[in-house]
């Protein structure tokens, strides 16, 4: 292994305990939810979810879920402190919440199908897409070695939610 990829891989340790580095623009996630899988989406700071609760909500504990795993690398406005709750949601949004919360212990229930992030590296911010299983980078070193300390970073931050194919090899 030569010098440049071991500086990188340090450089990516460092890196992945900084969560705030990254922000995430889009997302398509499958989620397995206790009865079924369920598509959820973030774009343009905005969620949406395929279960029914979403359709009458404009939230659920999929939703909930995923704000908080993900917190550090959302905008503020798609975090769950910025989400409008219904007064009117009663008892089923505690349980919601409750679901949500056994959810977050099970990161692995989420699968990143596409990502595109903006990572705020030492020198300059890089766009970091994840598409049909494979990473990519804007930086230089990416586009030479295909990989770089920002993938090697993301890839250590959301390991139990990559499919195989995005995870860390190093």
């Amino acid at each position: 292994m030569n010098s440049s990829i071991i500086g990188k891989i340090e450089k990516a340790r460092r890196y992945a305990f900084e969560p705030e580095r990254f922000r995430l623009n889009a997302l398509e996630v499958a989620f397995r939810g206790e009865h079924d899988w369920y598509d959820l989406t973030l774009a343009n700071g905005a969620w949406r979810c395929s279960c029914h609760f979403f359709e009458v909500h404009d939230t659920c504990a999929h939703i909930i879920a995923a704000q908080r795993l993900l917190a550090a690398m959302l905008p503020t406005t798609a975090r769950y402190e910025h989400t409008a709750l219904s007064a009117g949601l009663g008892s089923g949004l505690i349980g919601k919440l409750d679901k949500a919360r056994r959810y977050v212990e099970e990161p692995d229930r989420l699968t990143i199908q596409r990502l595109e992030a903006t990572f705020r590296g030492s020198n300059d911010d890089h766009l970091l897409t994840i598409v049909d299983g494979g990473w990519r980078c804007a930086c230089d070193y990416s586009t030479i070695h295909d990989t770089c300390a920002h993938v090697m970073a993301a890839q250590r931050l959301l390991a139990p939610m990559l499919p195989e194919t995005a995870r860390y090899e190093y």
